[in-house]
Parts: C-alpha cells; sequence; structure tokens
C-alpha cells in the first residue's frame, strides 16, 4: 500500500467533495459496517501489484500498477418539499470523484457501474481506477 500518494488522493477528493457537491458527503477511506449517514463515499487502494521490471531493477526504479476503488452510497433525500433521487446524487458525486480522479491525478478508469446493494433504499456507483507508479518516487507516471 502507498500510504502517501492514498492519502494525498483521499485529502484531495475529500476537500473537492465537500467544496463542490450540493449534497454534503461524508469521505472516508474505509466504512463502517452498519455505516447510516448518505451520501457516503469510500476510497480505498484495492491493489499493488509490483511489475516485472521492479522485480528486475534491484531498487532503482520500483514500480508498481496500483487501484483505487470508490464506492458511492445515496439514499433519497429531501430538500425542502422536494425529494432528490438517490441515483442522481450519486451521478453527481459519479462525476465530481472522476474530475479529481481523471483529471487531477490522472488515473484510468476501468469502471464505473451501478453495484447492487443489500440495502435497497441505498443506492451504490462502484468506480475503479488504475495507474503506474514510481513507489520509491511517490510518483504516478
Amino acid at each position: 500500500m502507498n500510504v502517501t500518494l492514498t492519502n494525498k488522493i483521499y485529502d484531495t477528493l475529500k476537500l473537492y467533495l465537500q467544496a463542490r457537491s450540493s449534497y454534503s458527503p461524508r469521505v472516508v477511506k474505509l466504512a463502517k459496517q452498519q455505516e447510516n449517514k448518505f451520501p457516503l463515499v469510500v476510497i480505498t487502494e484495492s491493489n499493488n501489484i509490483p511489475t516485472e521490471q521492479t522485480l528486475k531493477a534491484q531498487k532503482r526504479d520500483i514500480t508498481s500498477n496500483i487501484y483505487y476503488e470508490v464506492n458511492i452510497y445515496a439514499e433519497d433525500k429531501a430538500v425542502g418539499n422536494k425529494t432528490i433521487s438517490k441515483a442522481q446524487i450519486c451521478e453527481e458525486l459519479k462525476a465530481l470523484t472522476d474530475k479529481v480522479m481523471s483529471n487531477y491525478f490522472q488515473l484510468d478508469r476501468t469502471l464505473c457501474e451501478p453495484t447492487p446493494n443489500l440495502d435497497t433504499n441505498v443506492y451504490r456507483i462502484t468506480m475503479r481506477y488504475t495507474a503506474k507508479i514510481f513507489e520509491n518516487r511517490n510518483r504516478l507516471i
């Protein structure tokens, strides 16, 4: 796990979503089992795989393929006398998240789709991103 980069992505995403979203999302690295405050955005580094060059490079330039997963959860939300749909809330958060991950950090999105959720009152979108990183420099390639 690349803690420095993960923290940078997390901090940037959290600040960006809280500043630009209409729905005051909570952004966390790890959701509690019975989370009940929505909307919720969970970002995790799901995998970090050394490349073949890394194994042969004798630690000169250590590169890895790094993978992040973002799960966005929302329930319908009452605003005044209107109800905003959970899908609409997730779509806004999805677009904002993609701006940070794709535009700011130059990560490649490999997945973006609704994901079945046990609680049918909660809508969920899963997004996955990947990039190559110089581990010893904490820099994306």
